[in-house]
């Protein structure tokens, strides 16, 4: 691993005064995907077991349901269970979360939940989201956008990913109600995306079927799509990615946890 480290930060101090400098992250054995929002970072392994950051360590959730996907935001800490159940972490406890089944979901924009069940994305309104705590059920609404099977909501708008690997942005979804402004593509052709993943602050990070890692550039509240893909060198080929307060953690085909810093 320290080999691999040095490598990736040859790369970036290589590639210009505004290069992301990388190092590697507490060690978990064999991630698959990581998440991280306002400070908190969760991960999950190859067994489905899952993780929370607590300072250099990672801590180990107890608990009788496992996860193959978490996300954490303003509306709490959700999971994807291997069954693609959905379930809701309450009291430090992961709880079902009766009816739609899902294979993605996102918690990282304003108030918004929304995820996919591999083909089709919907969305929870924050009332729904946040008044949930164990008992009943709550109700999505589907959203009339192409076949999405990843989505990802931060400061300006929401992105898709399509079955196909192109990507398409939303300029706003209104979490009070759903609704939502029109999706535009805004890559196609020979890049095709696995995950984008939009953050708090606006800035937006895509993830190649080839394991390459992408920063949407130009992205502002005028031009809410940004412009071109911009890749940060990694060296080895990606599985997953997050970014928050100025961590971009990226989680490599191995199964190694780093995190960049620009």
């Amino acid at each position: 691993m320290t080999a691999l480290v040095c490598f990736v930060l040859l790369l970036s101090l290589v590639s210009g005064s505004h290069a992301w400098r990388c190092q590697e992250g507490p060690t978990l054995n064999r991630a698959t995907q990581i998440d991280a929002s306002k400070g908190q970072v969760f991960a999950s392994n190859v067994y489905n077991q899952n993780f929370f950051l607590n300072g250099v360590y990672w801590t180990y959730l107890h608990g009788p349901q496992r996860m193959k996907h978490i996300t954490t935001g303003d509306t709490g800490t959700w999971g994807v269970s291997t069954k693609n159940q959905l379930y809701k972490m309450i009291g430090g406890n992961f709880t079902r979360v009766p009816g739609l089944s899902l294979s993605q979901v996102d918690a990282g924009g304003d108030g918004l939940l929304v995820g996919s069940t591999g083909s089709r994305a919907y969305c929870l309104r924050t009332a729904y989201a946040r008044a949930f705590k164990g008992a009943g059920s709550v109700s999505w609404s589907a959203l009339p956008a192409y076949s999405l099977k990843y989505y990802s909501c931060g400061l300006y708008g929401c992105w898709g990913v399509d079955t196909i690997g192109r990507v398409f942005h939303t300029r706003s979804v209104n979490p009070n109600s759903c609704s939502q402004t029109g999706w535009q593509v805004v890559s196609s052709g020979s890049l095709k995306m696995k995950m984008v993943e939009a953050a708090s602050n606006g800035l937006v990070f895509g993830l190649s079927t080839d394991g390459k890692v992408y920063l949407r550039a130009g992205v502002n509240a005028g031009r809410t799509h940004g412009t071109f893909w911009s890749n940060i060198p990694m060296g080895v080929a990606m599985r997953h990615l997050s970014y928050d307060l100025g961590r971009l953690w990226v989680v490599s085909n191995a199964g190694n946890i780093m995190f960049c810093m620009h």
